[in-house]
């Protein structure tokens, strides 16, 4: 019984996930989008850092999501790249991070605008505003941040991780304060 419920939920839940996904009216082109993020080592060394697979989609209902792989964290340095994911992200845990948005109410309108995300990270959940730029280009919808969105390691559960590549790379400091900016773009799905 245990076994035919478990299989039960499993599929209601693929079946829910494809149909989102069939109905999107709006799907995340991930050789046309990135997202970015900047380190700040040693108190004032910047770095930045981009991840390799991101996918994501608008539904006809206005919900957005965006999942980034983890896994695919790129610092252009192969082994601080496995750190990062090993003793960071986590990884073996959390494979991904999303960011969740509802324009169900206001829908996708052109122009610079400030909207409220829900960010999943390391098991963690925290709604935070951002300003971006929503350009309609035929048929594309270009995202964009108009200003960095500062994330706070604490606020999810990596503080200790950033003290953990710190010690590694014998830094004086890996600042928690996490800027992150993005330029996505979502095409129109065919019919």
């Amino acid at each position: 019984m245990q076994r035919t419920l478990t299989f039960i939920s499993k599929t209601a839940l693929a079946l829910a996930l494809l149909s989102g996904i069939a109905r999107a009216d709006w799907t995340l082109d991930n050789s046309q989008s990135a997202l970015y993020f900047v380190s700040i080592k040693k108190d004032h060394v910047a770095e930045t850092h981009t991840f390799k697979a991101l996918s994501g989609l608008i539904t006809t209902a206005g919900q957005g999501s965006l999942n980034i792989d983890l896994t695919s964290v790129d610092t252009h340095i192969d082994i601080r790249d496995q750190r990062i994911r090993d003793h960071l992200f986590e990884t073996q845990t959390f494979t991904n991070a999303y960011v969740s948005v509802d324009l169900g109410q206001t829908g996708i309108k052109p122009g610079i605008q400030t909207i409220n995300v829900a960010v999943g990270l390391h098991g963690m959940k925290k709604e935070l505003a951002a300003t971006v730029a929503v350009t309609e280009v035929g048929d594309s919808v270009h995202v964009a941040t108009v200003a960095p969105i500062m994330l706070n390691a604490e606020d999810f559960n990596l503080a200790a991780g950033l003290t953990t590549l710190r010690e590694i790379a014998s830094l004086s400091s890996i600042s928690n304060a996490v800027p992150v900016t993005f330029f996505l773009t979502f095409t129109k799905a065919k019919a």
